[in-house]
């Protein structure tokens, strides 16, 4: 349902997508106007991206991890249980045994343990002892929650991924730290811009890049994690858009940088570790980096154009524009 106040106060203010909020609005418009122009975002939980997030941090910026994240005593809950703990901080209430209805009403909302006809059942799937002290140290905490074996798992993967000498050599470590070094090196930069004949831009956070002023290249790192072997990567890099990323992150360096340094090579790389702790440093091709990009600009920057420009976000845009049929 169409909201005009948010919708007006949205478009007020300068937007520019980043990766994640692109990808949402063309696989749901729908979802892109709830959780962007009403601001109803749920706050995501899972495991895997808070293990994702942990990793990169302790790869590229280790001494960041208390500003960024709480050790829990405790194991933490699964995905499902940590929703709805994380649902009930709202009431600021370290008693879940005086949830009971607040408990029940966010199982309902999120569908779970709707098979039990007992809401006795329901309940005592959330208020365990190891719930209810995890639950305490969430509402004492406003980070992202770990426990030890999450980091003990980070700390393993960023050994292996250090003693990897494909990876520490596209990320330049051998380079001296001499204030003449003609290597730039960027760790988790944030830059925005601005894109030439549209009313948005573009931001993200790159998890490292470097400009090698001598060689005159420019090489770009993505860390991915994936549950899925490596030889799947190049699914998974067409299923999640992460050449869209890519072509993103590009043009945010190029624009943000100096005005020669936009003749200079650019190197694209993900690296990749699996669920086996197998890694892999995949070499993105000039030829597939002309081809995303060619897709990018005639094909995503319109989608994403029609319906920024048009304020309509109830179908997705092939089905908007009726090129749909069976």
């Amino acid at each position: 349902m169409k909201n005009t106040i948010k919708e007006e106060a949205f478009y007020s203010k300068d937007f520019s997508f980043s990766y994640s909020s692109l990808n949402k609005l063309l696989f749901s418009p729908g979802l892109f106007y709830k959780d962007y122009i009403l601001k109803e975002r749920e706050p995501r939980t899972d495991k895997h991206l808070i293990e994702g997030k942990l990793l990169h941090l302790m790869f590229l910026q280790p001494q960041e991890l208390h500003n960024e994240f709480s050790i829990s005593p405790g194991k933490i809950p699964s995905d499902s249980v940590r929703k709805i703990l994380n649902e009930l901080k709202q009431y600021n209430n370290p008693n879940m045994s005086e949830l009971d209805d607040e408990i029940l009403k966010a199982l309902e909302h999120h569908n779970l343990y709707q098979s039990f006809k007992d809401d006795s059942k329901r309940l005592d799937k959330i208020q365990t002892p190891e719930n209810a002290q995890y639950f305490q140290f969430l509402l004492e905490e406003d980070k992202d929650v770990i426990d030890n074996d999450m980091l003990a798992k980070a700390v393993e993967r960023v050994i292996l991924l250090k003693s990897n000498k494909s990876v520490m050599s596209i990320m330049n470590y051998e380079v001296t730290d001499f204030e003449m070094d003609p290597i730039e090196i960027h760790n988790e930069k944030y830059l925005e811009c601005e894109l030439k004949d549209y009313k948005f831009g573009l931001k993200g956070f790159i998890d490292r890049y470097t400009i090698d002023h001598d060689k005159k290249e420019i090489t770009i790192i993505d860390l991915k994690t994936t549950s899925k072997g490596l030889e799947k990567f190049a699914e998974t890099v067409d299923f999640y858009r992460y050449w869209m990323q890519a072509v993103i992150y590009i043009t945010l360096v190029i624009k943000n940088s100096d005005e020669k340094v936009s003749s200079y090579k650019i190197n694209f790389n993900f690296v990749v570790i699996d669920n086996y702790n197998q890694i892999y440093v995949f070499d993105v091709l000039s030829e597939t980096k002309n081809k995303w990009y060619a897709n990018f600009e005639q094909e995503i920057l319109k989608v994403a154009n029609y319906h920024y420009t048009n304020r309509d976000y109830s179908l997705p845009y092939e089905f908007a524009n009726g090129n749909v049929i069976l």
